[in-house]
């Protein structure tokens, strides 16, 4: 019923690989050059000193790697996944460039080729925390929940009380219904990081989902104070005011989310069903004819059913 968040973590600037090989040569510093401007978040500017590097020396693999960390951070994955395979190529007992060519792999939807180089790097380093992280999600878009979970659990076993893991398993317990359990971890999650909106809303929508309506309304409250203009938290929490018959309180919910949206479908939708629990057919129908206007099918329904021409 309610609206869940989900998360690729990547770790990419701070796995760079530093130039403690390189002496103060011209392709030392143009790499360094061009971490500094990554970092600064000039990443086309970086591109830039990569490929003097290269051009220089196409043999090194800190201007491939770095260049495949920008070309990510610039959305060309098939240029990452290109760098980091030749850093592979050259030094293939390296795990950070399967790792980094995997959310590339990740992104273009090949989760299988992303899983892969997961099984990789970890297979080179077996307490690689954010690989265990990482393939669970790859796991996640194939719907893999329970395995997802696994991962998840793994990269716990290695780092106890890891926000990203406990969340993240929280959400793949939700997945196959596992509510109780799936609140737990957020539960967990939020103890270790207070700030992060989506664990309230999530863990709200757990609660939710259990029946808990009451409690879900206050994870929901938390994250509209932290996201005032984000609509999920307002819709979530007013369906939660309809399942408790509070239809005064989700009606302004909704009327909150026409404010910030007013050519927002299902909120008009849905105010007009609460209008219509508390006997205001008028009220319903102009809400149901003004959804109906906005595209909405189910509203041409109850414009059929419920309001006069």
């Amino acid at each position: 019923m309610a609206i869940l968040y989900r998360t690729l973590y990547l770790v990419l600037f701070s796995l760079v690989l530093e130039l403690s090989s390189f002496s103060q040569t011209t392709v030392g510093e143009l790499v360094k050059d061009g971490i500094l401007k990554a970092k600064l978040g000039d990443y086309k500017a970086a591109m830039i000193s990569f490929d003097q590097a290269i051009a220089l020396d196409s043999m090194e693999i800190e201007p491939f790697f770095n260049r495949g960390i920008a070309r990510s951070e610039l959305k060309d994955y098939k240029g990452a996944i290109k760098d980091f395979s030749k850093v592979i190529y050259l030094k293939p007992s390296y795990p950070e460039p399967y790792f980094n060519r995997a959310p590339a792999k990740d992104y273009l939807k090949d989760y299988s080729g992303a899983i892969d180089d997961y099984n990789k790097a970890i297979n080179q380093k077996a307490d690689y925390v954010e690989a265990y992280l990482n393939r669970g999600l790859a796991k996640f878009d194939l719907e893999d929940f329970k395995e997802a979970a696994n991962d998840f659990s793994r990269a716990l076993q290695y780092r106890p009380n890891y926000p990203p893991a406990l969340y993240n398993r929280g959400l793949a317990r939700f997945n196959i219904e596992d509510y109780e359990n799936s609140i737990t971890d957020f539960n967990e999650a939020i103890k270790y990081d207070t700030v992060s909106p989506e664990y309230y809303s999530s863990r709200g929508a757990a609660k939710a989902a259990a029946g808990y309506f009451q409690d879900a309304i206050l994870d929901f409250s938390v994250t509209i104070k932290l996201l005032p203009f984000d609509l999920n938290p307002y819709m979530n929490r007013a369906l939660a005011y309809l399942y408790l018959k509070e239809y005064q309180a989700a009606s302004d919910d909704y009327s909150k989310v026409i404010e910030i949206d007013p050519v927002y479908a299902d909120a008009y939708l849905k105010r007009g069903v609460a209008r219509e629990y508390m006997e205001d057919i008028p009220g319903a129908c102009e809400d149901w004819k003004k959804a109906d206007d906005l595209g909405s099918e189910m509203a041409r329904t109850y414009v059929d059913k419920y309001c006069s021409p």
